[in-house]
């Protein structure tokens, strides 16, 4: 078991490249034994992103998130041997993770339909850029188009001088977003199987992961005809009321902190802790405002100022560059990085997870080599000795830990 014990039993075998596999990923931080699949070209994320970890050709840091925990079994799904030991694994799992174009496991005669037939209890869950069905779903897609589709942005960070990336932030939503609810359906399509023992089919897209992230987003193009400006949200100028009151501030060392005195009683609190009563003064312009919080926040330090925060009960927050957070107190303290030994590379600080629960540390297996399980698995889940193991290599159905790749 690797990562916590709440999905331990649970067996999940997994078909997927890139973002799709984050959704396997979830699942075995929670506890679930995940086998992920791979053919003779093996998940393109382990050398697709940069940085390269540990050496210039060392695996991604996306390699290591999205596949720790996992299994690595080598089958060419392609060839009969091969189909035949997926179905007779699949019908001993309680989950199928298609994670490539929508329809692929359908073209090799792995679909849903008739892995149902040998493991009624299945949870088949497809996790594309587009879907099965609708238009598109034809097309290739990558990371960056599910943000364009979904009206966010049609930018690729990996295009982009660090210069730009500083100048332009923007963080892609639908790549990351596509796995947490490809695990929301996978586990509650789970709990049915388990209460009746019918399995599903759950069916997420990245494209549309992305258009449902945000709460407003589509919906007020949907509502044209509904919607009224709030009295007293905006000021004159357009921007949010009292907007100084909920601003990034620099402090007096460079960095910056995210002051929310939006809510009176926090405002009146950061007013009395600085001595500027006058403050208070519902007339004082926006722009005036403003200005005066400058050299306020300009007069301590960033580590004074988390002080002041706490010891006066005002809500702010760091502002933290990547560096900054690697060494915030409050990131430490709650487990969100563990200690992991990977082959070739050594010893790696790597994020956990934003799930915690006491008594359990978390803490995951390394990500796996590609086919470095497929002799354990095969054996341990269908009693395959060595003998079978080394006739279907060699006719090319399984591909074991040190094979030459064809």
């Amino acid at each position: 078991m690797s990562g916590y014990d709440f999905l331990h039993g649970i067996r999940v075998l997994e078909v997927a490249q890139l973002g799709p596999s984050s959704l396997g990923g979830l699942l075995a931080d929670m506890g679930a034994e995940v086998i992920k699949v791979e053919g003779a070209d093996g998940d393109p994320i382990r050398a697709t992103s940069e940085p390269a970890v540990g050496s210039t050709a060392g695996p991604s840091f996306l390699h290591l998130r999205w596949n720790r925990g996992k299994k690595s079994l080598g089958l060419d799904l392609k060839k009969p041997e091969g189909i035949a030991l997926f179905k007779r694994l699949a019908a001993q799992s309680d989950v199928v993770i298609e994670g490539m174009r929508a329809g692929v496991l359908d073209r090799l005669g792995l679909g849903y339909e008739t892995l149902k037939a040998g493991n009624p209890k299945l949870v088949f869950c497809s996790i594309s850029g587009l879907g099965r069905s609708g238009p598109y779903s034809s097309l290739g897609s990558q990371g960056p188009s599910f943000d364009a589709f979904a009206a966010l942005a049609a930018i690729n960070p990996a295009n982009l001088t660090e210069a730009e990336r500083q100048a332009t932030p923007w963080t892609p939503i639908g790549m990351y977003a596509m796995g947490l609810f490809g695990a929301l359906g996978t586990l509650a399509a789970i709990v049915k199987a388990q209460r009746t023992g019918e399995g599903a089919l759950i069916e997420v897209s990245g494209a549309e992961s992305a258009a449902h992230w945000l709460p407003e987003g589509v919906n007020k193009a949907l509502n044209p005809g509904l919607m009224h400006p709030r009295p007293g949200f905006r000021n004159d100028q357009g921007r949010m009321a009292r907007w100084p009151r909920l601003q990034a501030y620099e402090t007096g060392d460079g960095r910056r902190v995210l002051f929310q005195g939006f809510y009176d009683k926090f405002w009146q609190r950061f007013c009395a802790f600085v001595g500027r009563p006058d403050l208070l003064d519902p007339s004082l312009a926006d722009a005036t405002l403003h200005g005066e919080l400058v050299q306020i926040f300009r007069s301590r330090s960033h580590d004074e100022w988390m002080r002041a925060f706490l010891e006066n009960d005002i809500a702010g927050s760091p502002v933290n560059t990547l560096e900054t957070l690697a060494a915030d107190p409050h990131f430490l303290a709650r487990d969100n990085v563990y200690e992991a030994e990977h082959p070739g590379i050594g010893t790696l600080r790597l994020t956990s997870t934003p799930v915690k629960t006491p008594g359990q540390h978390f803490k995951a297996a390394p990500a796996p080599e590609q086919w470095a399980h497929s002799a354990e698995v095969l054996g341990e889940w269908l009693g395959l000795g060595s003998d079978e193991l080394q006739r279907l290599s060699e006719a090319g159905a399984v591909m074991l830990k040190g094979s030459p790749a064809r």
